[in-house]
């Protein structure tokens, strides 16, 4: 019989479910939680050293995935390109034209509104200060700027969409439910129970815990990000018709200075989502939107 041609690479952009795949499967990884099985089953105690495991491999996971140099290196193996693909192709207009390729209907539109309310503002700004000798650098300014602040909007809106497909493959009711049930029959185990009941009892509620943890913290930031957004579709619509108004290039860039101010947590709550987008952090180069 004739060998089978190797697989293409997949056409299909990794996810967090990937990573987190090719994470867990690391040979040094596997061995490790092999060895540290062995080493609780064999201890004194399994009851306590087992949860402590599952806990470090937790945290081995979310480190490891959180990292780009990691997602870029899963992406190369999944997608046949080499690792540093993401940096030296994906320049940022690219990088725009993907993300709202990827966007569901529901965010691609509610930006693309947002964008066009911003260009017919622009336009309207343009009419008014018609043969002002300082138009063309305020115009710049104004561009610039909502550049800026679109770019971080569409982050978010992005990032949402992961937390979304996140939260919408998590049942928040079953996992309590399952907590409940596991609580109550390790309750119910008598003195004289097999002691390895108890363990993996213990084991399973600590992971259950974990993951229930993991769910009500994506439906903080969930949330979070929810309010960001509506914060910053009102700052991008309050900046544009300002300079409406008010064509002084002086004004146009404090006020610019004075909203790039307030996106702190709205950057950082992106680069912590991060995993979930599987974007490289060194994305703070805005396209042109405008």
């Amino acid at each position: 019989m004739r060998p089978q041609p190797p697989a293409p690479p997949s056409s299909r952009a990794p996810g967090l479910g990937d990573y987190l795949k090719a994470a867990f499967t690391w040979r040094w990884n596997v061995l490790a939680l092999l060895a540290g099985t062995a080493f609780a089953v064999l201890s004194p105690v399994p009851g306590a050293i087992l949860p402590l495991l599952a806990a470090g491999e937790l945290l081995y996971l979310t480190g490891l995935v959180s990292m780009p140099k990691f997602r870029r290196a899963i992406d190369a193996r999944m997608l046949g390109r080499d690792p540093q693909w993401e940096q030296r192709d994906e320049d940022p207009q690219s990088l725009l034209t993907r993300m709202l390729s990827e966007l569901a209907p529901g965010p691609a539109a509610r930006f693309r509104d947002l964008r066009d309310r911003c260009l017919r503002l622009r336009r309207i700004a343009r009419g008014v200060a018609a043969g002002a000798p300082e138009a063309p650098e305020a115009d710049e300014l104004r561009g610039g700027g909502l550049d800026k602040l679109l770019w971080v909007f569409l982050r978010l809106l992005y990032a949402q969409q992961g937390l979304w497909r996140f939260l919408d493959q998590t049942d928040r009711s079953a996992l309590e439910a399952q907590l409940k049930d596991l609580e109550q029959r390790r309750a119910a185990l008598s003195d004289s129970a097999d002691e390895r009941l108890a363990r993996s009892l213990t084991d399973a509620i600590a992971t259950t815990t974990m993951r229930l943890d993991n769910l009500k913290s994506a439906e903080a930031n969930n949330q979070f990000v929810d309010l960001e957004l509506e914060r910053i579709e009102a700052k991008i619509l309050a900046l544009s018709e300002m300079t409406v108004n008010n064509q002084n290039p002086d004004f146009i860039s404090t006020q610019v200075d004075v909203v790039a101010d307030t996106m702190t947590h709205a950057e950082h709550a992106i680069r912590d989502l991060n995993a979930l987008t599987g974007l490289s952090s060194n994305i703070e180069q805005a396209p042109k939107m405008l």
